[in-house]
């Protein structure tokens, strides 16, 4: 937003009337702007969401760390706290942020593609299926970026993971170690969990956050939810989601930081039944606490600041000054709809 209204300063304003109560995404238009298109759509959420992903990914690492050793043991469980107390005692509190690298590197190309994959989707989508049933075109869209995403996704989770439990403190060395004595299908482990858990989750989440956005925007008498509203919807969407999938959520977790060890592929249905077998459906449960957390936040920081950054990388691509630098005039205020 700052960045859009620092263009902006650079030429003469002219305003048509205030904007209305409650828009916080409303930006300066240059004068000669284009419609926006796939591509430029496309790039706009791509930015926003690597920038987004990433912010997301440093603030709820370590909640992630919890809620993945919790849910790698066997046997009685441990609570939330205890957890904590144990991963610091043994290894210290930095092991909070094991696997934060792997992570990092690719929580920003993996959230570009979620995003743009989805916002192209949609767009694709809507005139198909019309304004009564949006909420298909919504859900659809999201299970299509989880599965575009998940070629990337699912070995970066693996080596994260193995980093989680303390099987491993660097990436490089956990990647050369999985690939030598694993084979690079191990990388891939979980992978199946991985798509049961992800497609499913985006297509809740996106459900969810897409009709609390409309009865926001539709109350207030708005065309978009205000900032803070928006920080709602998407932790409410984030945790419905995320309480759904957790068996899933437990599933992966198994086969990528125990199973691979012993030389085995399992399969999403036998390692589930096995879990519930042994250790009884509640087992399946297990790290729901620290990942409704980290859905909860997750899913209020990434939607907020995704829709932030995407109306400023909007107006950035809709502008004509990057073909035109002699064009510095500006036309009416007008609010990026997104």
């Amino acid at each position: 937003m700052a960045m859009a209204m620092a263009m902006a300063t650079r030429g003469r304003r002219r305003r048509c009337g205030s904007p209305p109560k409650g828009s916080w995404k409303m930006v300066y238009v240059m004068e000669g702007t284009k419609k926006p298109t796939v591509a430029s759509e496309a790039g706009s959420a791509a930015f926003a969401g690597a920038t987004a992903g990433a912010l997301v990914s440093l603030c709820l690492h370590p909640v992630d760390t919890v809620k993945t050793v919790l849910q790698a043991e066997r046997g009685a469980r441990s609570s939330l706290r205890d957890a904590v107390a144990q991963i610091v005692r043994v290894r210290g509190v930095r092991s909070l942020y094991s696997g934060l690298l792997p992570n990092l590197s690719t929580a920003m190309p993996i959230s570009a593609i979620y995003t743009a994959t989805y916002e192209t989707v949609k767009r694709k989508l809507l005139p198909l299926v019309g304004s009564e049933r949006a909420w298909m075109a919504h859900s659809l869209a999201g299970g299509c970026a989880s599965i575009a995403t998940s070629f990337v996704f699912t070995p970066s989770e693996c080596i994260k993971a193995r980093m989680q439990v303390g099987q491993f403190q660097t990436a490089p060395k956990a990647l050369f170690h999985i690939l030598k004595h694993e084979g690079i299908t191990s990388l891939y482990g979980g992978w199946g969990a991985v798509l049961c858990r992800n497609i499913p989750h985006s297509m809740i989440k996106f459900f969810t956050y897409e009709q609390m956005k409309k009865y926001f925007a539709r109350n207030g008498g708005r065309e978009t939810p205000t900032a803070l509203e928006t920080l709602v919807c998407g932790g409410v969407a984030g945790s419905t989601a995320a309480f759904c999938t957790t068996p899933f959520d437990v599933v992966k977790t198994r086969i990528q930081t125990q199973a691979l060890a012993k030389g085995v592929h399992p399969t999403v249905k036998a390692t589930l039944l096995g879990i519930v077998r042994e250790e009884g459906f509640f087992a399946l449960y297990r790290g729901v606490k620290p990942r409704l957390i980290i859905y909860i936040s997750q899913g209020a920081i990434f939607f907020a600041s995704y829709e932030v950054l995407k109306a400023v990388a909007t107006a950035f691509f809709l502008s004509d000054v990057m073909n035109k630098p002699g064009q510095r005039k500006f036309s009416k205020e007008k609010s990026i709809i997104v």
